[in-house]
């Protein structure tokens, strides 16, 4: 309407409100988590990738040494590439190649690329398992639990005679069946079974805020003063900054003729939060002089029957399968240990094996087996160009270190080429791998919040604009994060 900060101002409590809404909140925490679980396992197989590319070469020399026999050095590549492959071609997918990719990389890389490659490993198993069923039960928690649905429903008024069958169905073993009965019968003004059935709830939750007001509120309206003045104070210590409280106490003050102590609850109340008060001292205008205000039912209780729900496993399967389709995807326990198996694995070897490795000045290679070992990660040459200049010729030492510099500023150019074109790439070559991975789930998780920027799923006729400026936001927050890690890497790799 051409009022730009009303509009701003709009976006802004329509992306606050989404807290407050049960299936809305339910939608865009299903999606986050979705987004966050394709986040984890990208950057988790990227950074094993890099890792296990970095130590391609010496693994596949290495892998020579071990036939006895000479080869050619395409020969132990090509022996590589069918053990790296073999997970593949017996259908393991993806996560039989990360599992050897991290053992590869465990065997070559030093204490930090290790500790990283384990990081790579818990990200692995919680993507495939932990959060893709956090996001399938939260997105199915409306679909899959007919109470829910009946006692929101109810709870907003809107209560079909189906929800109430339903309602009345679960009662027996279900409390927040009972709580929607109790919030309906006090709909209805039957305020003789919801003071009843709030009774029944506080001897289980005698600690709820929400539970205790709302049957203080009953009680108030049937004429007991007295005990609903004791269900304030309760819930007043266990939430003494709390205005609908508050507010309600004052109008039992009222009902009761303590004009003190009404004044004085009142006054709290608006130091609480005025502008609410405000308006319910307006709804009480409008409405009667009796008004006090329930508590809704809570997106509090609706997670925690998600978190407990069992439910979402079919779709986390069907996440999971194309990333895992064989027996090490099949169950948590077999993923979990063949994951621990390829990280221990590769450790231990580590412990017993000498690898091979470049000499950090000239890129020559060091092979214990080869008769070429240097010391403090240097070849013979540069050890004693560096370490021992008094046994080499000045000129000729002088152009060798003009040569390295020469090398070492095209390798340069080289690695802030591969830093910006490959996510996770710089913290890597800057020997920063955790901040590798960090930027690697960065990149991965902006694009999957600009991919997906309307929901994985459609929007329930909730979110409605507030979805892309929530996504597109988060997007833009994870891009300036990750351009800061690579930022970061680049300029400890131009220090060292």
């Amino acid at each position: 309407g051409g009022d730009t900060m009303a509009a701003v101002g709009a976006v802004v409590d329509g992306v606050r409100a989404i807290g407050h809404h049960p299936e809305a909140s339910l939608w865009f925490a299903g999606s986050a988590l979705y987004m966050a679980a394709i986040a984890l396992l990208a950057a988790s197989l990227l950074v094993v990738t890099l890792s296990a590319l970095l130590s391609v070469p010496h693994a596949a020399h290495d892998l020579a040494h071990l036939l006895r026999v000479p080869v050619p050095p395409f020969a132990g590549f090509a022996l590589l590439g069918a053990l790296l492959l073999l997970p593949l071609a017996a259908g393991e997918g993806v996560l039989g190649l990360a599992c050897v990719l991290i053992a590869v990389g465990m065997l070559y890389g030093n204490t930090a690329r290790s500790f990283t490659l384990l990081l790579c490993a818990l990200g692995l198993f919680a993507g495939l398992y932990t959060v893709p069923r956090l996001a399938a039960a939260t997105l199915s928690a409306f679909p899959d639990d007919p109470v829910a649905r009946a006692a929101y429903s109810t709870a907003q008024g809107l209560a079909s005679p189906v929800d109430l069958m339903r309602l009345e169905h679960a009662a027996s073993e279900d409390p927040l069946a009972v709580r929607a009965l109790a919030i309906y019968a006090r709909q209805m003004g039957n305020l003789g079974r919801a003071d009843a059935l709030y009774q029944q709830l506080l001897k289980d939750s005698p600690n709820d805020v929400a539970l205790i007001n709302n049957a203080a509120n009953v009680r108030l309206d049937l004429g007991h003063v007295d005990s609903a003045l004791e269900l304030y104070d309760r819930a007043l210590d266990l939430a003494s900054g709390s205005a609908v409280v508050l507010f309600n106490l004052s109008q039992a003050y009222g009902r009761s003729f303590q004009v003190d102590d009404l004044n004085r609850t009142l006054a709290e109340a608006q130091s609480a939060d005025g502008e609410l008060v405000a308006e319910f001292t307006s709804l009480q205008r409008t409405k009667n002089q009796s008004f006090v205000v329930d508590f809704p039912l809570s997106t509090r209780e609706l997670w925690d029957r998600v978190l407990a729900n069992p439910g979402g496993d079919s779709l986390a399967q069907g996440f999971r399968h194309p990333w895992a389709p064989g027996r090490l995807g099949g169950s948590r326990s077999v993923c979990a240990g063949a994951l621990g198996l390829a990280v221990v694995l590769g450790w231990l070897l580590s412990m017993r094996f000498q690898p091979s490795g470049w000499c950090v000045r000239c890129g020559r290679r060091q092979c214990e087996r080869c008769g070429d070992l240097g010391a403090q990660e240097l070849c013979e040459s540069c050890n004693l160009l560096f370490f021992e200049p008094e046994k080499t010729d000045r000129k000729l030492r002088a152009q060798r270190i003009e040569a390295l510099r020469e090398r070492e500023r095209r390798m340069g150019r080289i690695r802030t080429a591969l830093s910006v074109l490959i996510p996770g790439a710089a913290g890597i070559l800057a020997k920063r791998p955790v901040r590798g991975l960090f930027g690697a789930f960065c990149f991965a998780l902006a694009a999957c919040a600009v991919v997906w920027r309307g929901g994985v799923v459609p929007d329930p006729l909730l979110a409605g604009p507030a979805a892309m400026v929530v996504f597109l936001g988060a997007a833009g927050i994870c891009a300036f994060l990750y351009v800061a890690s690579i930022a970061t890497s680049l300029a400890v790799d131009r220090e060292t």
